[in-house]
Formats: structure tokens, C-alpha cells, sequence
């Protein structure tokens, strides 16, 4: 097997057994061969794997009963025999280290040659990762227990450098211990070593590169990452796939370049349990640049325990929030009746009858308009029907040189118009009727108008329907409408100088035939009219939800009692009520017609609110409470885009219940005396927290709950995250696969 030879696997890119040398271990593992050689004082059991080295075995020592594995070199023609030398050698430093697999006999004089280690019946971190996601908390008890495992191995002038979840493997408590040493230095070696990629560090890997403590130092932060995240850091960047082809040596620096070239790894954060304190510390171990990185495992260790200290410190703001919870509760109790009967019943209540009214009046006030324009679509469709100005609009440009044809369009519009405003009041009746052939000319008018005769229309909305509304425009118009219209507002100048609100309602006249077209529109000009409110702290106003033709805003205000105020005024400020416009695209999603602003929710008149150059007025101020009703038209709920929205003061709406509060005056002081009592009860429960000498069992209790340490001697290097376990990764004991390449036995 080459020895660059770089492959994918689960856990990264690493040197793995060939397929070749997979196939004979499955063969081995079925045939049920012998070991290679009998190594005395042990019964060999099974053959768990066959690897780039050669064989492993279990056994089991006949003095101890003490199962182990048994790894034999029968393959000399492996990656590195050198490296086999250097994991036993640093095995031996390490004998007797609680975080690392033990080494208990070398057997160098015997063909082929063995080592014996610890049996870990539950297998490799890898491996449990590979079918459970571990909980914040447990990765953080192994991110800890690995990183004092360094820190052991940092003691004894040891480097680990290719620490990954493969080389971590599990005891039978499930404590997760480091194996394979077979890339590890000593801090005086200058001799380079490479780990796993998208586990080592950029910097190591170099062929040149000479042994670091913060080689281990990444790797410690991204197999926390991977126990977070699922995956280790990097490895999903679009450059990953480069870092797979090429040479040894192009495949490093296409690493090297991906590490420092990628964004910060981000997938453990939104995890849940990872706060920022966490996130910052796996952040700084993940630094491509060593400088900034942790300059050693045992730094890493320190910032884990003084983020775990204040971590553990947070149960006393919950005792705290508990507190405050129980002070709120009991003066709920004391002022119930005051507090909930008078002020929260009569509060909801009268907001309750308000909002009630106002929906009510917004209903009725959009079905009103709602019958209006219904009306006058009715009236002008009957007035499309007209065979005489259905004929008199198909002569398109021949009008011109027939100026009685112009006067019978003017008469026909006339008569309509007179038949249509009997229906309706004078402040409600059209202003202008109006007929416009195919070509978007203006054929006729009622009132008549000579100079609006014959002129260009076809770039208006209520023509093309487009949602345009320009001064002036020439050339083909964009379309015609195919059905009744309702165009945008516009402001159309009275006689006397002022301007209102004006929209146009049109109906299409269509051909005669099976195939009937379009040969022009007829329409009406309403006034929006304001007239002065007769109340100032309830009334209704008009918004169009549709865009602007000017500024493309949704939400214009056409209706509201400032509008009475600004007669005369050649360039009226505008507003636009946005809340209203997200309010209604809500309740189109969900096909409702009439609802109280958010629930009930105090509402803000946006002409109170100063908008750019446009001035907030001071009459408006103040919270209201709301109700819109969207303006459907007919048994199809034709949405206008209009909606009419009543408002009313809430502060006047809720003035009795105001009358009522000077009650809360005794409550009050009531509520004082309980305070007083609940926050010295709050600092006693502190104190006993923090007293680290007293033997009381209610002491130890609200320790053991704030997680710190019951005793002065129960404080250890694990104290403070040892003790929870991970599932079970040796769920299929007895199961285990050799590691190829590692000095260590998984199961």
C-alpha cells in the first residue's frame, strides 16, 4: 500500500485499508482462522479485524481474566513500520494515564510481532457518532475529558498530532480515551507529521512543517465541532473537492489554501445548548492562524472550566427569576380583586366593546362603499351594452370628421349620467362620464368638454389597467381593460383651485359577434371628498393597499379628516399607512374580510408620525384602537384593493377604567411588605448557596441543584462536567473492527 496514499473516509481524509485488504478481514473474520502465534498466558478469543498491519485479536489473560487485544505485525510492508516503533514508544510514556489506552506487553521478539492494549468494548467516538448525535452537554464532557487527556500527554513531552473521533475510543464507562500514536511527536522532535484533514490544522499540513502544541489544539476544536455540527469544519466549503486530487503534496496546499480562504466555520452555533461563550472558545481553537489560536490544551482547558463555572453560576438567577416570580404571584393573590376584577375585566372589556364597534363600523362602512361601486360598474356595464355607443366607438378616428357623432356620444353619456345620479347623494355623485375608443381616444365626455375631445388616454390606468397614471403620454397604449376596473387615486384639480382624491371606475364595450374584442371603455370619475369630522377621537378613513403611481408606496392614505385641513394647498403631504398594508396581506392569506388591528393591539395613526420631509401632525397623536374591513365588491368578492379602517382614541375609550386605578394604592403597599420579605429570603438561599464549608443538608441540596460541588474535596480536574455518560456505541459488543494504522484496538 503506498504510504501518501490519501482516501475519503467517514471521518475525514485519512490512510485507510484498501479494499483488497478489507475483503481478506471479512474473509478471515468468517473463516474463524488462528492467530498468527500463541502469546503466552493469554486465550485468544476472536478475530476482530485485518489491517494495513496486519491481524488483531481478542484475548484474555488466564491469571486476571482480563480481556485485552492483541494487535500482530504480519505485514512489514505496511504505511510506516516506523510509526508502529513510535506509538508503542509513546505508549510506554504514557503507561498508567487514566485518558489514554493502555499498553500492557510488547512482544518485539516473536514472529510476527504484537503489542498488547486495552479491549474498548464501545468503540471509537467515530463510531458512535456515526448513529447518535450527542447533546451539547455530553460533547462537552468529552471535549473536556479529551482535552485533559492532551494535557497529560502535553506533560509528557508528548504531541499527539492526528487526534480525530477515530482515535478516540471509548471505555467500558464510556470515558472516551486517546489511542493511535502513531503520527505523535515529542516536543524536541523536529520531524513533521501529518494528521487528517479537515482535523489538522492548516499549518500542519506541511511536509515541512515542525511539531506544535496547537496542532492539537484545532483538532481538539473540531472534533468538538463535529460532535456539535456532524461534520468537522470545512468539509462541506465548495473547495473541498480539491483538497482529493492531485499529489500528496498539491492536495496539502489545496487544504492549506481552503482553511484560510473559507469563512469561519458557523454550524455549531445555532445548536441548541451552544451559547456564545462556547461558540468563542471552539471559535479560537478553529483559528487558521496559530497565532491566534489557544496556545495549548491546557489553555483550552482553563477557558472550558471558567465558561463551565459561569455556567453553573446561572441557577442562581433562576433562583432569582424564582423569586421575583413568587413576589409577582403572591401580590396577584393580594390584589386580585382590586387589580383583575376593576382594572383588567373593565379594561378588556370596554377595549373589547371599542374594538367590537369599530369592526362593526368598518364593516358597514366597506360594504357601503362596496354597494357604490358595485353600482356604478352595473351602470356602466348597462351603458357598454348600448348599441349606439358601441357603433359610435368602433368609428375610432372617423369621429373627428364627424363632429355630430361626438355631440350623439356626448348626448348618450349625458342622459346615463343623469339616470345614474338619482341613485346617489350629491356629495356622492360622478363628476365626469366619459367614453374612450380602442385607440385610447377620448370620444366623448358629460359633462361636454371640447378641449378634452379627441385627446390621448390610452397611457391612463383606468384605460390600459396597467397601474400608470402619468400626466401626459403619447403612442400606442400597453392594453385595454377586459373587465370592470377600478383605477389608481389620483388628485384632480376642482374649478376653484383645490384638488381631492379622484379614481375612475371603467367597463370594457365589446364587439358585437362570437368573438367579441374590446372597441373602447366607458367610465366615470368619482371625488373622494373629506368633509370635517364630526368626532375627533373616532372616525373612519380610506386606504388604498394597491401601489402608488407616483412613489410605488402601498398603503396611501385617500380618506382621513387631515385631508379637510389641507384644502387649498397645492402639494398636500402624504402618508402611508404600511402597518395596514402588512395587516391586509395577512388577511387575504387567510380569505378574512374585517379583524382589530393585531388582536387589539394600540395602533399609531401614520399622519401623527413624521415621515422625511413630510411633518407628523399633533391632532393624530396618541394610541387608537382599530379595525379595518377590506372593500369587496359583488357575490365573486372582487377585492378593490381598498380597505377602511375606524380608529378611536384608546385613551378615551378608556377612561372609566382609569377612575378606578387610585385603588391600587393599598395593594401597592402591600405588595412593598412581601417584597421586603421575598428578597431576604432571596439572599439567604444565595448565601447558603455559596457556602462551600457548611455540612447542612440544605446547603448540600441547593449545591448539588446549582451543579457545583457539594464538599472542599470533591473538586477533581473532571468535577465539574465528569459524570454523565454517553449512549451506548457497544451496543454490538464483542463486534469490534481493528483500526488499520492505529495501535489501538476499537470495538
Amino acid at each position: 500500500m503506498n504510504a501518501h496514499r490519501i482516501v475519503v473516509s467517514d471521518s475525514g481524509l485519512t490512510p485507510v485499508m484498501g479494499e483488497t485488504d478489507r475483503e481478506a478481514a471479512r474473509e478471515l473474520s468468517l473463516r474463524g482462522v488462528r492467530p498468527p502465534v500463541k502469546v503466552p498466558g493469554y486465550d485468544q478469543e476472536q478475530f476482530l479485524g485485518h489491517g494495513a498491519y496486519g491481524e488483531v485479536w481478542t484475548a484474555v489473560n488466564r491469571n486476571s481474566g482480563r480481556r485485552v487485544a492483541i494487535k500482530f505485525f504480519t505485514r512489514r510492508g505496511g504505511l510506516d513500520w516506523s510509526a508502529l516503533a513510535r506509538e508503542v514508544e509513546k505508549l510506554r510514556y504514557l503507561f498508567s494515564d487514566r485518558y489514554v489506552v493502555q499498553l500492557f506487553e510488547v512482544g518485539w521478539e516473536s514472529d510476527p510481532p504484537y503489542y498488547i492494549m486495552e479491549f474498548m468494548e464501545n468503540g471509537s467516538l467515530e463510531d458512535l457518532l456515526r448513529t447518535y448525535h450527542p447533546t451539547t452537554h455530553e460533547a462537552v464532557t468529552v471535549f473536556r475529558e479529551v482535552a485533559i487527556a492532551l494535557v497529560h500527554a502535553h506533560d509528557k513531552g508528548i504531541l499527539h498530532c492526528d487526534l480525530k473521533p477515530a482515535n478516540i475510543l471509548l471505555d467500558h464507562e464510556r470515558k472516551p480515551r486517546l489511542a493511535d500514536f502513531g503520527q505523535s511527536r515529542l516536543t524536541n522532535e523536529m520531524a513533521p507529521a501529518l494528521g487528517t484533514l479537515f482535523y489538522m490544522a492548516p499549518e500542519q499540513a506541511d511536509l515541512t512543517a515542525v511539531p506544535d502544541a496547537r496542532w492539537d489544539v484545532y483538532a481538539l476544536g473540531a472534533v468538538m465541532y463535529r460532535m456539535l455540527a456532524g461534520e468537522p469544519p470545512h468539509r462541506n466549503e465548495p473547495g473541498a473537492a480539491h483538497v482529493t486530487t492531485g499529489t500528496l503534496e498539491a492536495q496539502l496546499a489545496a487544504y492549506r489554501k481552503l482553511i484560510f480562504s473559507a469563512p469561519k466555520p458557523s454550524a455549531h452555533r445555532p445548536v441548541p445548548g451552544v451559547d456564545s461563550g462556547l461558540a468563542a472558545i471552539i471559535d479560537k481553537c478553529l483559528e487558521p492562524s496559530p497565532g491566534k489560536r489557544f496556545a495549548n490544551p491546557q489553555a483550552v482547558l482553563a477557558a472550558l472550566d471558567a465558561w463551565n463555572l459561569q455556567r453553573v453560576r446561572r441557577p442562581l438567577l433562576w433562583v432569582t427569576g424564582f423569586t421575583f416570580a413568587l413576589l409577582f404571584f403572591l401580590m396577584a393573590l393580594l390584589g386580585q380583586y382590586l387589580f383583575r376584577t376593576t382594572v383588567n375585566t373593565a379594561a378588556q372589556g370596554v377595549e373589547s366593546r371599542a374594538l367590537d364597534a369599530n369592526r362593526f363600523a368598518a364593516q358597514t362602512e366597506a360594504r357601503q362603499l362596496a354597494a357604490q361601486v358595485q353600482l356604478r360598474w352595473v351602470q356602466l356595464e348597462a351603458m357598454a351594452r348600448n348599441q349606439q355607443i358601441r357603433e359610435l366607438l368602433q368609428k375610432g378616428e372617423r369621429m373627428k370628421d364627424d363632429p355630430g357623432a361626438g355631440l350623439k356620444l356626448d348626448q348618450l353619456l349625458a342622459e346615463r349620467k343623469e339616470r345614474g345620479d338619482r341613485q346617489f347623494s350629491d356629495s356622492e355623485k360622478a363628476s365626469i362620464w366619459f367614453a374612450d375608443d380602442a385607440g385610447g381616444y377620448q370620444r366623448g365626455t358629460s359633462p361636454p368638454s371640447e378641449p378634452s375631445r379627441h385627446k390621448y388616454r390610452g397611457y391612463r390606468d383606468y384605460f390600459n389597467g396597467t397601474g400608470e397614471f402619468p400626466e401626459t403620454a403619447s403612442g400606442t397604449p400597453p392594453g385595454i381593460v377586459t373587465r370592470p376596473h377600478r383605477s389608481v387615486a389620483y388628485r384632480r384639480k376642482l374649478d376653484g383651485g383645490d384638488s381631492v382624491w379622484a379614481v375612475a371606475f371603467t367597463v370594457p364595450v365589446l364587439s358585437d359577434g362570437p368573438d367579441p374584442k374590446p372597441v373602447g371603455v366607458v367610465g366615470m370619475t368619482i371625488d373622494l371628498a373629506d368633509a370635517a369630522p364630526e368626532r375627533t377621537d373616532r372616525f373612519p378613513v380610506l386606504i388604498d393597499t394597491r401601489p402608488d403611481f407616483k412613489t410605488g408606496r402601498r398603503g396611501l392614505i385617500l380618506r382621513h379628516p387631515y385631508w379637510s385641513a389641507t384644502k387649498g394647498e397645492s402639494d398636500p403631504p402624504l402618508y402611508y399607512a404600511d402597518a395596514v398594508v402588512k395587516w391586509t396581506d395577512a388577511m387575504r392569506e387567510t380569505g378574512e374580510d374585517a379583524r382589530s388591528f393585531d388582536g387589539g393591539a394600540e395602533y399609531t395613526d401614520p399622519v401623527a408620525v413624521a415621515n422625511g420631509d413630510v411633518p407628523g401632525q399633533a391632532t393624530y397623536e396618541g394610541k387608537w384602537l382599530a379595525a379595518v374591513n377590506r372593500v369587496r365588491v359583488g357575490p365573486d368578492k372582487v377585492d378593490t384593493g381598498w380597505v377602511v379602517l375606524v380608529q378611536e382614541r384608546r385613551d378615551e375609550a378608556l377612561q372609566p377604567v382609569r377612575d378606578l386605578q387610585w385603588r391600587l394604592g393599598y395593594v401597592a403597599l402591600v405588595a412593598c411588605v412581601v417584597i421586603l420579605v421575598l428578597v431576604a429570603l432571596m439572599w439567604s438561599g444565595m448565601v447558603l448557596v455559596m457556602d462551600t464549608s457548611s455540612r447542612s443538608p440544605v446547603t448540600r441540596l441547593l449545591r448539588r441543584w446549582a451543579g457545583l460541588p457539594t464538599s472542599v474535596t470533591s473538586t477533581s480536574v473532571g468535577t465539574i462536567t465528569r459524570g454523565s455518560s454517553l449512549p451506548g456505541a457497544g451496543t454490538a459488543r464483542g463486534s469490534a473492527t481493528a483500526t488499520p494504522g492505529t495501535g489501538a484496538t476499537r470495538a
